[in-house]
């Protein structure tokens, strides 16, 4: 049940800031940076909340973990937290991003590929982790995360839409996509960040997938 409270508070928390005139409020009072501080300083502590109930919480086994979804959790999670750092490292008004100023509609970087790299990454991660946790609460965690990520990339657009008028909205339309500076950045750090994962696995969420994995290729 606390696993639900969490997963609401968190999904509730970023609904009522988009839907609301916090975010502007914000803004205005504490700046961008300030604004984006506070708001990743919040995103973390309710996804800490979430992770720290989720490993409590009794489990109810839904289905058995195939021995694949190991192998997929890594290849996926690997994309996923690529696009992430790609996009936190890229200028983008168009979606959640850390960098507003210097995008170039002609010269969009990834953003030609992908609007919304930052959301797309987080709902790769979601999905990966999907087969190998088939129990209750982790499908919570996971399935909920991926939804609302989908759910987020469409309320993105239509929000951006609307707010820019069809007039901007089609200007700052991206042309091709390429890989700039940023982007390989961003592939690099987002290397490093599963790495780092990886080992810091089993300590921070009371599993090893790295170990499981050499065995199944030993």
């Amino acid at each position: 049940m606390m696993v639900v409270i969490a997963m609401l508070a968190f999904v509730l928390s970023h609904v009522f800031i988009a839907r609301s005139g916090l975010k502007a409020l914000l803004v205005r009072r504490i700046g961008s940076p300030g604004y984006l501080a506070v708001y990743s300083l919040l995103s973390f502590l309710l996804l800490a909340w979430v992770i720290a109930a989720l490993i409590t919480a009794e489990r109810v086994q839904l289905w058995p973990t195939p021995p694949w979804s190991y192998g997929f959790a890594a290849v996926l999670s690997l994309a996923g937290l690529l696009l992430f750092m790609v996009g936190a490292l890229s200028p983008n008004p168009l979606s959640v991003s850390f960098r507003k100023s210097g995008y170039d509609p002609q010269r969009p970087g990834v953003l030609g590929w992908l609007k919304h790299p930052i959301i797309w990454g987080l709902t790769l991660w979601a999905v990966a982790h999907i087969p190998a946790n088939g129990d209750w609460p982790s499908l919570v965690l996971f399935a909920g995360s991926a939804a609302f990520g989908l759910l987020g990339i469409w309320a993105t657009d239509r929000r951006m839409r609307r707010k820019l008028g069809e007039h901007a909205w089609v200007a700052l339309k991206p042309g091709s996509g390429h890989m700039n500076g940023p982007a390989w950045q961003g592939m690099l750090l987002g290397l490093l960040l599963w790495i780092g994962l990886l080992l810091a696995h089993p300590y921070l969420f009371a599993a090893d997938p790295l170990a499981i994995l050499l065995a199944l290729i030993g």
